[in-house]
Order: structure tokens, then C-alpha cells, then sequence
């Protein structure tokens, strides 16, 4: 089980953005920055938040048969460890992804995902905003390192609750107003509404 406390305290900053999320979890499963995609919930379709070159690639309905929209759809998470089997959308893994942690070779021009782990974000009332997923890529399911495993999953479930409840606008594209701030403007409100004792 991984300790989630560093995210929840960078989650709490006022400076978090997705990138520094993505990063984070990266580091946590000991994967590339471009391993891991989040995908927003825009009506009946998912978009690509991260990675930023996947933003512009389109739109996953959630009515589909791929593992994010059925993540969306079904509100649960799924582990494939033999992910090249299973029946996908290949277009986003041929986009070129920047990559500092690797060097280009011919090997990992394009690398395949071959092991993927998906999850709902939920945010209240079990209202999907999004779907957030790691994976390993490489040529072949050696080459892409470990198999996940269901801890992992339950890790990756747990950090996606603390997304939602502690950073929904990162999603949402909403800033989230501190709670003391909130306090002030309602106290403000209040006064002006208050007839004035003349």
C-alpha cells in the first residue's frame, strides 16, 4: 500500500496543478510522466486533460467499448496486465508523447501499452468527472516492466478519491474557493444586507 500523505499535502496547495498531480503519480508507481492520462467527463464524452499532447487527439464516447469510457460508464476500476489483447482505440498511443525521462530510440518511437490500470474520479454523489489511468509501455509485456497488481489498484482508487474531494477544479477547470474565503464573502454579504441602525 502506498503512503498517500505527500499527495494529499501537495494536493492542499494553492500551486497544484494536473501537471504536478500526474508527476506524483508517476513517482507513486514508478512509471514515465507519459504512463499516465487523465481524461475528463464532457457529457457523454471523455477528453484527454493529461497528457497535454493527447488534448487536441479527440474524444472517447462513453458509450464505447474501450476501458476508459467503460471506467466512466461503470464507475469501476479495471487492471489489465495483458492490455495489447484487449480490443482498444490504438489512435492515442500513436501520437508522439515528449518524454524527458527517455531517451528516443527506435524501440520506443511508439511505444505500446501493455499493462493498464483505470479508475473513476467521483466526485459527490458519485458524479464521474473523470477517469485517470497508469500504464506501462514497450515494445512487448516484458519490455514494459512488472505486472500491476490489485494493491496497486486499490492505491490508484484511493489517490483518485483524494483528487476528487480535495482538487475537484483541476478537472472541473472551476476554482475551488477556500473555505475561510467563502466565510468572508458570506460575513460581507450579511452586512450589506444588514439594514444600517439610523
Amino acid at each position: 500500500m502506498i503512503d498517500l500523505e505527500p499527495m494529499e499535502e501537495m494536493l492542499l496547495e494553492t500551486g497544484c496543478t494536473l501537471d504536478r498531480i500526474c508527476t506524483e503519480l508517476a513517482r507513486l508507481f514508478s512509471v514515465r510522466s507519459t504512463e499516465v492520462g487523465v481524461l475528463r467527463l464532457e457529457g457523454e464524452f471523455l477528453r484527454f486533460l493529461y497528457p497535454a499532447e493527447l488534448q487536441v487527439a479527440g474524444r472517447i464516447p462513453i458509450s464505447g467499448s474501450g476501458v476508459a469510457a467503460k471506467t466512466a460508464r461503470t464507475r469501476t476500476s479495471e487492471l489489465y496486465n495483458n492490455f495489447a489483447n484487449v480490443p482498444h482505440r490504438t489512435v492515442f498511443e500513436l501520437i508522439k508523447l515528449t518524454d524527458a525521462d527517455v531517451a528516443p530510440t527506435d524501440d520506443n518511437a511508439h511505444p505500446k501499452i501493455q499493462k493498464i490500470m483505470s479508475a473513476p474520479i467521483l466526485g459527490e454523489r458519485k458524479r464521474v468527472l473523470g477517469v485517470v489511468q497508469v500504464s506501462r509501455k514497450g515494445p512487448h509485456p516484458a519490455a514494459a516492466g512488472p505486472d500491476f497488481t490489485s494493491t496497486e489498484l486499490d492505491d490508484l482508487e484511493r489517490t483518485a478519491r483524494r483528487v476528487a474531494i480535495l482538487k475537484p477544479e483541476v478537472l472541473l477547470g472551476e476554482p475551488k474557493k477556500p473555505r475561510r474565503m467563502l466565510e468572508l464573502q458570506n460575513e460581507q454579504k450579511k452586512k450589506q444586507k444588514a439594514p444600517s441602525g439610523r
